[in-house]
């Protein structure tokens, strides 16, 4: 059922993000850019949001697993005390018939007790009732292991039944953030066409960056290098060839959804953000020993030149802005701040200690 402030928003010319009114539509002449910092500060909460869901749904799900696993250890115990009671007083009675059957104790001990020949007959008569005390005691602590077992197996089902019920919840939350993430994306992929078309390179708010930053700490502090983005698929390599590229593919590209969060591979100073070209949003980072990495095809920047950054620092968000067939993110590592003096990311950032 329509949300009736969105409907009536929508009525009026907004248009809407999820299950909210983000802003009026474009007319002739209007900047798309506060919109395009909306939409995109939007992007990185529902993009948290869903990354936390998911981390929480995960966790339900291998507890849950672990939980099944603990009940049916339990069950397994329980019916092995079972039998092992049930095998005990079988023992058990079988004595009692034989005394019952041969009238006392002692001719039951001369056919069945471990009695040699040289041992007194009192003294076997003795082993062979201590031997039944032992039974009977045993059978009764058997008894009582199988029930406080089947108590643990009960309240472990119990367990695990409101786990899974946490965790059908959980996967509720999940698939309601990532219906929200999709119509953001939607948004944010046409508004970040408008803004590169425009000249407007997608740099965002002050107060948007430092959102951005608090909603996304450092990944792996510490780290020289590190991966630009943390769930990928590896698409068009360096060195391709293609109608797009004139004279081959100059970087690596990284196959992720708009909006997805775009690090700083190494510590370093903003080079520069531009657009317009067929890197569309593209930024630039200056790191140490004259190398650059950059980071094209962006829906929006984060950072402004001569901005200091740290590895693993949240730069922007991916995109399919320039020359690009599709959502992705498009890495080089440069010798220089110009294009045309790329080395192949995937073996430089291998030698650097970063798998792809």
């Amino acid at each position: 059922m329509p949300n009736p402030p969105v409907a009536r928003a929508v009525a009026r010319g907004w248009h809407a993000v999820g299950d909210r009114p983000v802003g009026p539509r474009a007319a002739p002449g209007y900047s798309p850019r506060p919109r395009l910092a909306e939409v995109s500060l939007e992007v990185i909460r529902l993009g948290e949001a869903a990354r936390r869901a998911g981390r929480s749904y995960e966790a339900r799900r291998r507890a849950v697993l672990e939980q099944r696993a603990e009940s049916d250890r339990l069950r397994t115990e329980v019916d092995r005390a079972r039998r092992l009671a049930d095998a005990l007083r079988r023992r058990v009675g079988a004595i009692a018939d034989a005394q019952y059957r041969t009238g006392s104790r002692v001719a039951y001990t001369l056919r069945s007790a471990a009695f040699d020949g040289r041992k007194p007959l009192v003294s076997a008569y003795e082993e062979a009732a201590r031997r039944e005390r032992a039974l009977v005691l045993r059978v009764g602590t058997v008894q009582r292991a199988g029930r406080m077992l089947a108590g643990d197996s009960a309240t472990a089902i119990a367990r695990a039944a409101a786990l899974a019920a946490d965790r059908d919840r959980l996967r509720e939350a999940r698939a309601q953030a990532d219906r929200g993430l999709d119509s953001a994306r939607v948004a944010l992929r046409r508004l970040a066409s408008q803004a590169s078309r425009s000249g407007n390179c997608g740099t965002l708010p002050k107060a948007v960056t430092r959102a951005a930053r608090a909603v996304a700490p450092v990944v792996a502090p510490g780290a020289a290098w590190m991966r630009p983005v943390e769930r990928y698929v590896l698409s068009a390599p360096f060195g391709g060839a293609g109608s797009h590229w004139a004279a081959g593919h100059t970087g690596q590209d990284f196959a992720v959804p708009v909006g997805t969060p775009v690090r700083s591979a190494g510590g370093g100073r903003i080079e520069s953000v531009t657009c317009g070209d067929g890197l569309g949003i593209s930024v630039v980072v200056r790191h140490r020993a004259g190398l650059y990495t950059e980071y094209a095809h962006l829906s929006a920047a984060l950072v402004s030149p001569g901005q200091r950054v740290v590895p693993g620092e949240r730069i922007a968000l991916s995109g399919d802005t320039g020359n690009s067939t599709g959502p992705h993110l498009h890495f080089e590592v440069r010798r220089t701040p110009y294009l045309g003096s790329g080395v192949d990311p995937v073996p430089w950032l291998r030698q650097h200690g970063v798998t792809l």
